[in-house]
């Protein structure tokens, strides 16, 4: 197929080829010599050789666009028609990078199929009973559950894990050695009973090959080797751990009938008391508590530790607020047996908290506070405008700090006395409340001063208020029926970043401007000039 097309290509070219001659045929040599010739370029050998080339080229264009072409259909017959061989190549390369595709989606999830199963493994053994390991005889242990840990801790409480431990740092014996070396040897399996040196603890064992590595299941039956006497006095110290617990507690069985009741219990829960709750269902003497029986009994299935720090209740008429717990407890065999049920009345101490935090804020608060207004002292100012002056830099904002003093105090206290005085004070403190928002801080410093934090755009906003000030400050004052009307104010105010940038330099520069508004005839207020020096 190949070779006919190429055949007819070739038979294709000589027939164009000479009909391109029939019609524009070639000139002759001497033409082609004479028009050389007659160019205007240089006579070195390098130019003529260039020139008649071109010469050629030119004159012969049949020729040239035949070699152009024939080299074109070469490279496009090449191109369209590769060989079998190529073909065979092409297609073989296609199918192996199908191959591997398919197997890295293959392998990938078999690598999530993996880790899900071993992620429901460790789940399914973390809820069991049993101690469970697996181990490896070269790297020592590969995996284990939190009851392996345990045990292993009762040797050496400061480990942390287990991996790559040997199996003797969580049992030590020999037996069990044995029959995990068979395993890995001969791939036995071993089932056997023996207890711990040194405890009175036996366990079920069976040794299981598991590929490479050994499974290990371990099942506490101790309590098939202990006496009845033992079991005997282990419940009746239960009893007792119970009945004389300082905190109310019962311990119910799985169908919720009380197993062991302390005796502040009925109290607790407002049940009736002289009688026996031994046997009893819990839900018939307290159906509402802790809840809907429903719900309550969905959320142990699930697996939820239930509780409530601070539940308010009603008992016996009493409004109480009761902290309680729900937990089950396991059988030897690591079934549920039944519940833990702790109940406390934590209504005194939660009161008692309340009344600690209500002192705590107000020794804050007289910290803070000027005892006589209620308004920030000196010290809460100061730190104020130290929060104002950091919040103004990040955020390149503006702040006003203003000064106050009253014009016209001193003649209260001298005329109306002390009292009237202190009175003057505090009407002043609430006037001046209506001047600033919330966002603002008025202080009061000591005396008749008083100062305000202002963030604002620009000097005209504190301007604003020092005018909203001056007009409320004069209006007549009631002093327990004694007029005062000749009250006012005089006002510093400095800026910043335009006065200073520290708090002692604007609280310097604010007072400054206080007293040049007192000299200009009080009852005004000024600013602090701009070229004001900052305090050494």
């Amino acid at each position: 197929m190949r070779w006919g097309v190429g055949l007819g290509a070739c038979i294709g070219g000589v027939v164009l080829f000479w009909a391109l001659l029939t019609v524009a045929p070639p000139p002759t040599m001497q033409a082609v010599s004479a028009a050389y010739w007659q160019a205007p370029w240089g006579r070195d050998d390098a130019t003529q050789t260039l020139g008649l080339v071109a010469y050629l080229l030119l004159f012969y264009w049949p020729f040239s666009l035949f070699a152009l072409l024939s080299l074109l259909a070469t490279w496009l017959w090449a191109r369209t028609t590769p060989s079998e061989e190529m073909r065979a190549y092409v297609e073989h390369i296609y199918a192996l990078e199908t191959a591997l595709k398919q197997a890295r989606e293959q392998a990938e999830n078999s690598a999530g199929a993996l880790d899900m199963l071993n992620t429901k493994l460790d789940e399914l053994f973390a809820r069991t009973a049993e101690l469970w390991l697996v181990v490896n005889p070269v790297n020592g242990i590969r995996r284990y559950n939190a009851q392996a840990l345990q045990l292993a801790r009762r040797h050496n409480p400061a480990l942390q894990t287990l991996e790559g431990r040997a199996l003797q740092d969580v049992v030590g014996n020999e037996e069990l050695r044995k029959a995990v070396d068979n395993a890995a040897a001969n791939g036995v399996v071993w089932q056997g009973e023996f207890q711990l040196p040194g405890l009175e603890q036996w366990f079920l064992a069976w040794v299981l090959p598991y590929g490479p590595d050994i499974a290990v299941v371990l099942r506490d039956v101790s309590h098939q080797h202990r006496g009845g006497d033992f079991l005997q006095n282990t419940e009746l110290l239960l009893r007792q751990l119970v009945e004389q617990s300082v905190r109310p507690v019962a311990v119910l069985d799985a169908q919720w009938r009380y197993l062991y009741v302390a005796q502040k219990w009925p109290e607790t829960l407002g049940l009736p008391t002289g009688q026996t709750l031994i046997g009893a269902d819990h839900w018939a003497v307290s159906p509402t508590f802790p809840g809907n029986k429903g719900v309550i009994l969905q959320q142990l299935a699930a697996g939820q530790l239930l509780g409530q720090q601070e539940e308010r209740r009603t008992v016996n008429g009493r409004e109480l607020l009761l902290q309680w717990f729900l937990r089950p407890w396991q059988d030897a065999e690591g079934r549920v047996g039944g519940y833990i049920f702790g109940v406390q009345d934590v209504t005194e101490q939660v009161r008692l908290k309340q009344q600690v935090q209500q002192a705590e804020e107000r020794e804050n608060q007289l910290a803070y506070a000027d005892a006589l207004t209620g308004l920030p002292n000196r010290q809460l100012f100061q730190d104020r405008l130290n929060m104002a002056l950091a919040q103004a830099y990040r955020t390149l904002g503006k702040v006003a700090v203003v000064f106050l003093d009253l014009d016209g105090f001193k003649g209260v206290n001298d005329n109306l006395g002390h009292d009237a005085g202190d009175l003057l004070l505090k009407q002043v403190a609430e006037r001046l409340k209506t001047c600033v928002r919330t966002s603002d801080t008025l202080a009061r410093l000591g005396g008749d001063e008083f100062t305000m934090i202002l963030s604002i755009r620009e000097p005209r906003d504190a301007q604003v208020v020092a005018e909203k000030v001056l007009q409320v400050i004069r209006q007549p004052y009631d002093l327990n029926g004694k007029l005062a009307d000749k009250v006012g104010t005089s006002i510093g105010i400095a800026l910043y970043p335009q006065n200073g940038t520290q708090a002692l330099d604007l609280v310097k520069a604010a007072d400054n401007a206080m007293y040049e508004a007192k000299q200009a005839g009080k009852n005004t207020f000024r600013f602090a000039k701009s070229d004001a020096k900052p305090s050494a």
